[in-house]
């Protein structure tokens, strides 16, 4: 995949994402956080050269881990995922559940008991880009940090089903959980994609 022209506007459209998250999170109530935020520890959530933003997704994810946890358990609240599938606990941190893994770079999984996680992949605006083609690689890297989540949801909440991964592909886009349109878009892209390429 070709390499953005304008990574700084990337870069700087996932900062405005994440600042207008954690503006809705001071809003409503306080986000399970330890210590300060991000902000206040002095971290930017910017890697130092813009350009290597793909290759910095999981420094980034550790930055705002803290927000991201928080937003994404909510989500999942809102889209009508069962509590008990939202993460797992974190026994390595006393037991919270954490349903955002910083330290992963596939876009999401499920583990046992249907459990549900994302992981810094959203974060990457190159994710799987060899496997989903030119068109729905640039959807992918245009789209809002929250529409990327909610169609990692979408994929991982219908793999954790049972569903073969290939049908997931196929029938994501068409899903019942109440995502929004330009999620749906990302995932019917990335199955026009997949389909062109002969499939994974």
């Amino acid at each position: 995949m070709e390499t953005p022209r304008h990574p700084g506007r990337l870069f700087g459209r996932l900062a405005e994402a994440l600042k207008g998250i954690a503006a809705k999170l001071r809003r409503g109530k306080p986000p399970a956080m330890i210590g300060l935020p991000p902000s206040a520890r002095g971290l930017t959530g910017r890697p130092a050269d813009p350009a290597l933003h793909a290759k910095h997704a999981k420094e980034v994810a550790r930055e705002w881990e803290d927000v991201a946890e928080y937003y994404i358990q909510e989500r999942m609240r809102q889209l009508g995922i069962p509590d008990h599938q939202i993460g797992a606990p974190d026994y390595q941190r006393g037991g919270v559940r954490r349903v955002f893994l910083a330290d992963e770079a596939i876009g999401g999984s499920y583990g046992t008991g249907r459990r549900l996680f994302v992981d810094s992949g959203v974060l990457n605006p190159e994710l799987n880009a060899e496997v989903i083609g030119s068109e729905a690689s640039k959807v992918w890297a245009k789209a809002r940090l929250r529409d990327r989540i909610e169609a990692v949801i979408v994929h991982e909440h219908l793999e954790a089903q049972g569903i073969p991964h290939d049908e997931v592909v196929e029938r994501a886009a068409d899903s019942d959980l109440p995502i929004g349109e330009n999620a749906r878009r990302i995932l019917r892209r990335i199955a026009e994609g997949v389909r062109r390429r002969g499939g994974r």
